[in-house]
Parts: structure tokens; sequence; C-alpha cells
């Protein structure tokens, strides 16, 4: 298991603050009001359970927000930053505006994102001495290439998720419910380590897995059908993402030639991705072989996405996609065919992109009979 060494996780995010001051100074933003907890956890590591604030300044020290009930915990495991309790019986706008005038603020960035409509009308009406500057892509751009630090704790998220992986081909049997695997699948990833799961871990079976979003439900396995299995761990805040799509006894010569195809794309999709490219055109590349094979109509979604601390991050492997690919940069590859009354195939590995090349994180088999 990988640990921090000492005084690294403090290291990591000091270097992370010193780089957006850096991106705010270049901007002209005198100070930058970040509202999006994730964030605050990014450059923090402390997550708030219900709201935070976080004010940074280009030079001084910078300040955050916290709710009295996450106070003393903030106070805890916070380093670097002046923790501030919002009072109950004091105006958070009030508290925000003593901060920015002591401060001498005249620009503020802002994430047009996540702040909500109260608080940005609030500051744009009432503090008259401001004006607003939207910058939420400036930390989706610091996000986007992870740290050594990030990218061990996506590892320890896949390794586990792996072992999810495996917890589900082994108990999947004839009769048993979508729910009760995915129940064992997410029990088998807490005890490996994962604090929670970033998103509903997928069962579905038979009809259900032609539906691209079939979230587990109470139909019964049964034999000869796909049963797509997508599932993800979070560790130290961290997520993972993966799909793997299995047949429980005999497989089709229909369902083996398309799963081929759909792991052809997979693969060759995985070897197109390099420093610099486009990510729209490694789509339309996975897009070509699928157009080949009288396909592409059943390819319903994008080729990827980012995942880091949200699941789907940047970068976006999309058609309509401006991104390209950043070294350290880490993210998914998922082709998925989904007929109707047929059935549906997905696979999906988190691929982190190095000097060289593209290294694969998840480890489970591909293989479609169990």
């Amino acid at each position: 298991m990988y640990k921090l060494k000492e005084n690294e996780g403090q290291l990591v995010m000091a270097k992370k603050l010193k780089e957006f001051q850096r991106m705010l100074q270049s901007e002209g933003v005198d100070a930058f009001l970040v509202t999006n907890l994730t964030n605050i956890y990014y450059f923090t590591e402390f997550l708030s359970r219900s709201y935070a604030f976080l004010i940074v300044f280009p030079e001084n020290t910078s300040k955050i927000l916290v709710p009295e009930l996450e106070y003393e915990e903030a106070k805890e495991k916070i380093r670097g930053y002046e923790v501030n309790k919002i009072e109950r019986n004091i105006e958070l706008l009030e508290m925000i505006k003593q901060i920015l005038e002591t401060n001498n603020i005249k620009k503020l960035g802002f994430e047009e994102s996540s702040m909500t409509v109260k608080l940005f009308l609030d500051i744009s009406m009432k503090l008259d001495f401001l004006k607003l500057e939207e910058g939420a892509k400036l930390i989706d751009n610091l996000r986007l290439m992870k740290t050594a630090a990030e990218i061990e704790k996506i590892k320890r998220a896949c390794r586990i998720a792996d072992k999810g992986m495996e917890c589900a081909i082994e108990n999947i049997e004839e009769g048993k419910l979508e729910i009760e695997i995915a129940a064992e699948i997410e029990y088998k990833m807490r005890k490996e380590g994962s604090e929670s799961t970033p998103f509903d871990t997928i069962v579905a079976s038979g009809y259900r897995s032609a539906f691209p979003h079939g979230v587990s439900s109470n139909k019964e396995i049964e034999k000869g059908e796909f049963i797509i299995l997508d599932l993800g761990a979070k560790y130290r805040g961290y997520c993972s993402d993966m799909t793997r799509t299995v047949v429980l006894g005999p497989v089709s010569k229909k369902q083996a030639d398309i799963y081929d195809i759909v792991l052809k794309v997979e693969q060759k999709s995985i070897n197109l991705c390099e420093i610099g490219r486009n990510t729209s055109a490694i789509e339309e590349k996975s897009r070509e072989i699928f157009r080949e094979n009288r396909l592409n109509e059943y390819f319903v979604h994008s080729l990827g996405h980012g995942v880091g601390l949200d699941v789907h991050e940047g970068p976006y492997l999309a058609l309509k996609s401006k991104d390209i690919l950043l070294k350290d940069s880490v993210f998914t590859i998922e082709p998925g065919i989904y007929i109707p009354n047929f059935g549906g195939i997905r696979i999906e590995d988190m691929i982190c992109l190095s000097q060289n090349g593209p290294e694969i994180l998840t480890k489970s088999k591909y293989d479609i009979n169990i």
C-alpha cells in the first residue's frame, strides 16, 4: 500500500497552491473565491460535509471559512491556511466583505459552475467595490496534470476496483439478483480500503445491459446473457472507474463477434493515446472501426473522460471536445455497443499517460466467458 512520506502531503498542497497563485497573478486577479468542495479538498485535503469557502490570495496567506460544527476538525487537518469559523450569528456575506476589504481586493475570481445563485447575487449586487471574474477553468486546468502522489492514490483506487471485479466474477450465479452482486462488490472494496463508491455500482444483465447507465436492479442473472459490471473505488479522495462485460455459460457467435470488436476498439484507442494528441481524433478513430462493422449507431456515448477527485473530469475524449492529452493525465477509455433487445458490451480501463506512453492502471482480465 502506498503511503505518503512524512510531510509529503503538506509539500504537495503547498506546490498546488503556489502554482494557482502564480496563475492568479498572471490573470491579474487580486483574490479567488473557491466554493466547489472538491476543489477546496484539492488545495487543503479537508473535505467539508456541508459547506466551506476558500479565499486564495496571490501573495498573502489564504483563508478558509468553515461552519462551526467543522471548525475543530478543520484546524486539526489544514496547514498553510488561516482557518476561520463561520459564526451562526454573523452573516456570511459580511465575513467575506471584511476579508476582501481588509486585503484591498478589487478583482475577485470565482467558480461560476459551483457558486450558488444567491451568493453570486449578494456579492455582485452588495459588494459594489468588486469586479467579478469567471475562473473555474483555471482550477480545472490545474487538476488535469496529476502529481506523483495523486497518481499513486489513483493506482491504489484501481487496485481496489480490481479486487471488486474479481469478487463480482466469483459471485455471479444463475438466479442471483443484480443488487446482490453489487452489494458483494461494494463490501469487498470497502474491506480493501475504499472510502466509498464514486458512483452507483452497475450490474446490468440481459436486456438491461443495453442501458448504458442501467443501475443494479432486482433482475435475476440468467445464463447466456451479457452482464455489464461497472464499478469504482475511492481512496484518499481519488476515484477509479472500470467496466467488464461477461456471459455466464455459453457465448453465442454474435455475442463473441461484437465483444471482440469492442475489445479491439478499446485496445487500439489506448495505443493512440499520446501526449499532445487531440482527444476528438482518438474517438473519431474508434468510430471508424465501428462504422466498418455497421455498429457506430449503437455507440451512444463518448470514448472516455478524466478521473481524479471526481469520477468525471477533464480531459474529455469526445468528438466535440477540444481537449488535448497532457503528460500525467489520467482518464478512461470505454467504448460500448448497446443493441436494444439484444444486449450491451462495454469495456473500460483507466489510463495514466506518461512520457513513456499510456499505462493501463486497471488489471482485470478481459475474459467474456465465466
